[in-house]
């Protein structure tokens, strides 16, 4: 019979927090490396502040699934990065359902993020994995609800008695020291950022192989996202891209649109 344990993240286990979810073929691919690299520094930096924003499920004490968090203490929720089981073979053993289960079980207590007061809720949006369960479905099956009836991927799950979550509208507001340059905003808790970021700024080089790009990552420069409010993934000449870097052909259409505003 399989035996299920399920464990914080700790300074002590970070391996698999960094590497369980990139596929074994690009785990020695530079790209990856430098985004484990990037999420170690970002983990480190996490638990010091925050003291727990992750646990892994051990099935027959091998690394099987990982559920990934942040306390976003401005809005008292906890927010809900990933949960993931990476192999085919551990699916439908409830080692999705037993991460969630104790993740809400710890958000009832007192949390250090929040000056040792309970969080409102736990929010995620739950992207879907192409060939995987609806992460949707699962949370909703878990009690998790929509928080607008006309989004299936926004979803919370209240821990305070009849807290109902509005999230905070913000606009981005680009600065004027962006005019003519491209900024992208990475978050370096995901292993895939570098690896994303250098396609899309690669992307943007072949409309304009010339502009500037800057990189600026989320965690540790705060300051520079919050002074644009609502930042997406990329913006160029003060534009937001709107679209899929990896839908390359609308990305560099909306590219050239940019250089013209």
């Amino acid at each position: 019979m399989d035996s299920l344990e399920i464990r914080d993240v700790t300074v002590d286990n970070l391996e698999p927090l960094l590497s369980l979810c990139i596929p074994p073929e690009n785990r020695n691919d530079p790209l990856f490396i430098g985004g484990m690299k990037e999420k170690r520094k970002w983990a480190t930096q996490a638990l010091e502040r925050y003291g727990s924003i992750a646990k892994l499920a051990y099935l027959n004490s091998r690394p099987a699934g990982i559920i990934q968090y942040q306390p976003r203490p401005e809005e008292k929720v906890i927010e809900i990065s990933c949960t993931f089981v990476p192999e085919k073979a551990n699916l439908r053993k409830g080692i999705g359902k037993s991460l969630l289960n104790a993740l809400i079980e710890d958000a009832k207590k007192p949390q250090r993020a929040f000056d040792n007061d309970i969080p409102r809720a736990l929010v995620t949006w739950a992207f879907q994995v192409p060939g995987r369960y609806s992460q949707s479905e699962f949370y909703r099956r878990m009690g998790f609800k929509k928080v607008k009836e006309d989004d299936a991927f926004l979803l919370y799950y209240p821990i305070e008695e009849g807290y109902v979550y509005r999230p905070r509208e913000e606009k981005f507001m680009p600065q004027k020291e962006d005019s003519g340059k491209a900024l992208i905003f990475y978050d370096p808790s995901c292993p895939f950022c570098i690896s994303f970021s250098e396609r899309i700024k690669d992307s943007i080089r072949q409309v304009a192989p010339d502009i500037s790009v800057r990189m600026i990552n989320k965690f540790e420069q705060q300051e520079e996202v919050k002074k644009r409010g609502q930042v997406p993934s990329c913006e160029v000449n003060g534009v937001a891209m709107q679209g899929f870097f990896m839908d390359k052909e609308s990305f560099q259409k909306e590219v050239k649109a940019a250089l013209e505003h």
